[in-house]
């Protein structure tokens, strides 16, 4: 009933019986009516040509009627073009008749799509955009038109379409019409058409964007969690450990996902660590390893990181202030944090006002000296380099000053002093832990 809607709503009513395709062996039919098909094929054309739609309605409609479907494509193909504009250009229409001349549209493509199979694909193809354009909520229907496409175009498939069943099944999921695992099965399907698509054509940026397009969507979908990905993914690592390409895709996908503490991430980072080794990849595996305990691993690829080439002077200050963390609080190791630490303000102002915080915390933990005023003396340089702190970083202020009253509680007493004969302000040398540092006597108050 769909398909006849055509001939008795298109343009008003115009009852034509369609002759008999078996009374029809000539390409335009038999007798009389193959020299009326040519005739209107030949207006018809014309008109079209000439933007005048209006004028080429009546030829075209006895073209319908009276030629064979194979006579001419074109009595489908321009055909579209003249419902879609009379669509277009006709505002006001009734619900009804709109869904008719859709209807209508959509007949034209079946019929290229049956009868000239050499236009299947593209007939295909604008066939679903047009009910995009037309039918956006009949979401099914689209569906059911790409996977038809699919089975025709397979590898070939256009990144288009590919993008477009991804988002049509990601937004059924919302809908609740579509499971978890539907999304993730259209996923493997897209993604796996447009890696093969990627291997013949590397520098197609189009395909590129696609699979970025299609990554999103599951991201957006709500689907990717870490149980989805890591399911989907293991065994395709596992078959594929030197694919670049697919390690740097399982990275970026369970880092978005937030699933960067899974054992299939630490195993991928490391993998593509190997393949592209960067000092980011090494910094992530030293977190890595960091939040599993293996401190031994954690400053291994910090250390890998920092003599990177390719590291800037403000990154590099950064990881060394890591490193010197790393070796103070996990190693209980002060020589060398502290030569971690004076190497990071070396290479970066930024981290200056955190260095010299922590210099001066390693200088509170040494033991110095056997008489009070060398045991007390550390806490004075402590003070100095949270006073450096301060100016060289002001939002360390507040922290620092907590710090310095801390500390002051340890400085000697007048008395100490003057046992020794020290006078307040004077200068006195600190030499302590293998380090030595000039500061000045102060007293507790």
């Amino acid at each position: 009933m769909k398909k006849m809607r055509f001939f008795w709503f298109i343009f008003g009513a115009f009852l034509i019986t369609v002759p008999s395709l078996k009374a029809q062996p000539g390409k335009y039919g038999t007798g009389p009516d193959s020299t009326v098909c040519v005739r209107n094929l030949s207006f018809f054309s014309e008109y079209f040509k000439a933007g005048d739609y209006a004028s080429a309605l009546t030829p075209w409609r006895r073209v319908l009627a009276i030629c064979p479907r194979t006579a001419s494509q074109l009595q489908f193909s321009d055909g579209q073009k003249i419902i879609t504009n009379y669509l277009m250009k006709q505002p006001g229409m009734t619900a009804q008749r709109q869904r008719e001349l859709i209807d209508s549209l959509l007949f034209m493509y079946d019929m290229r799509i049956e009868h000239f199979p050499d236009f299947r694909v593209s007939a295909l193809q604008n066939k679903i955009r047009e009910m995009g354009n037309f039918l956006p909520d009949e979401k099914e229907a689209r569906l059911a038109e790409l996977e038809k496409l699919f089975n025709l175009t397979g590898n070939k498939t256009i990144p288009e379409m590919l993008t477009l069943y991804m988002g049509l099944i990601g937004t059924l999921y919302i809908e609740e019409k579509r499971t978890a695992d539907d999304v993730m099965d259209s996923y493997s399907k897209v993604m796996a058409i447009l890696e093969s698509q990627e291997r013949s054509k590397p520098d197609d940026e189009t395909i590129k964007e696609s699979k970025k397009v299609v990554e999103d969507m599951l991201i957006g979908s709500g689907v990717a969690t870490c149980e989805n990905l890591i399911a989907l993914f293991t065994p395709r690592f596992e078959a594929h450990p030197n694919d670049l390409e697919l390690v740097s895709k399982i990275v970026s996908l369970l880092s978005s996902s937030n699933c960067d503490n899974s054992d299939l991430y630490l195993k991928t980072v490391t993998a593509l660590n190997k393949l592209s080794p960067s000092y980011k990849t090494a910094f992530y595996l030293y977190r890595l390893h960091l939040a599993n305990g293996d401190n031994n691993e954690a400053a291994r690829y910090l250390r890998e990181a920092i003599n990177s080439s390719e590291i800037s002077a403000t990154e590099k200050g950064e990881y060394l202030y890591n490193e010197a963390l790393l070796y103070f609080r996990n190693f209980n190791n002060t020589n060398r944090a502290m030569s971690a630490a004076r190497a990071a303000i070396d290479a970066s102002p930024s981290v200056r006002g955190k260095a010299f915080m922590l210099i001066a915390t390693i200088w509170t933990r040494f033991s110095c000296g056997e008489t009070d005023i060398e045991k007390r003396a550390p806490y004075w340089v402590a003070v100095d380099y949270l006073t450096r702190a301060k100016a060289a970083d002001p939002s360390c202020a507040a922290e620092a000053d907590k710090f310095i009253a801390q500390y002051r509680q340890n400085f000697p007493s007048q008395e100490e002093t003057f046992m020794y004969d020290l006078m307040e302000g004077s200068e006195y040398t600190v030499t302590c832990g293998g380090y030595s540092e000039k500061t000045t006597v102060r007293t507790r108050k």
